[in-house]
């Protein structure tokens, strides 16, 4: 027991380190009143443009992309490219939310490469991960920047909760965000943030780390597309089912000038 211990232990400095890991989040092509709102699945180092995505994906990659509102849940059907989901009706002044999920898969390592599997199913593993992963995009609408709505959790298992409107700040200025994790403030974590065409080796035009209380100040020194971003990692419950569960979570958002 004590090797499987010091096994996992290493396998999970392993994935803590620096990669250039596919980002994975959530977006929406500019919002007007009185339009439908496209709301994007986004996926790549290409931020926030994302990689083609493919039909048969959704579902057994990608969850269906999620739009929410002050008001509870507003309908999308399926777009002209399987990343693309719209809104069935028009969206009025407001703020909303758009949610991205990942259906969560084991990655075991072989000698023959990795598969999809956990340890039990994958002879010669020598490591394996089950993961999940989340993204939230801050969209509004008609020029109304509301901040009650978003400041509360939507239940992912590691979200990043704005404590303000992103709309509201401008270029360096603070921007209070919450890192909850199972329904609790994460203290310690590391959140990393950049703004499109930043970098696209890996790098981060802001690194922070949570309080006590799970909270971090991003501080965006320029007007654009910006995403954000934290993990957080834990032994698997069945460790000859596979070493450990990781979560990743993202959030999106826009600052003006």
């Amino acid at each position: 027991m004590k090797t499987k211990f010091i096994a996992v232990v290493l396998f999970v400095i392993l994935l803590s380190a620096p990669a250039l890991a596919h980002d994975f989040w959530a977006g929406a092509k500019p919002a007007e009143e009185g339009q439908p709102l496209a709301a994007i699945l986004g996926f790549g180092h290409n931020f926030p443009e994302g990689e083609a995505i493919k039909d048969e994906q959704i579902g057994s990659r990608y969850k269906p992309l999620r739009l929410i509102g002050p008001k509870g849940e507003i309908a999308l059907k399926k777009g002209p490219e399987a990343k693309l989901f719209v809104s069935e009706e028009p969206l009025g002044k407001g703020t909303c939310l758009v949610l991205a999920a990942t259906v969560p898969s084991f990655r075991t390592t072989t000698p023959d490469g990795p598969v999809a599997k956990p340890k039990t199913e994958a002879p010669g593993a020598t490591a394996c991960a089950f993961s999940s992963s989340y993204g939230k995009a801050v969209v509004n609408v008609g020029g109304l920047a509301e901040t009650e709505f978003i400041a509360k959790p939507v239940g992912q298992e590691l979200e990043i909760v704005p404590q303000a409107n992103p709309a509201n700040i401008k270029p360096g200025q603070k921007l209070p965000v919450k890192v909850i994790f199972k329904g609790k403030p994460l203290p310690g974590a590391t959140l990393e943030a950049y703004f499109g065409g930043f970098s696209d080796d890996g790098s981060y035009a802001f690194s922070g780390r949570t309080d006590k209380e799970g909270l971090v100040n991003i501080i965006p020194l320029k007007s654009g597309d910006w995403l954000a971003k934290v993990s957080q990692s834990q032994p698997y419950q069945d460790l000859d089912k596979c070493d450990v569960e990781r979560f990743n979570s993202s959030l999106t958002f826009t600052i003006f000038d």
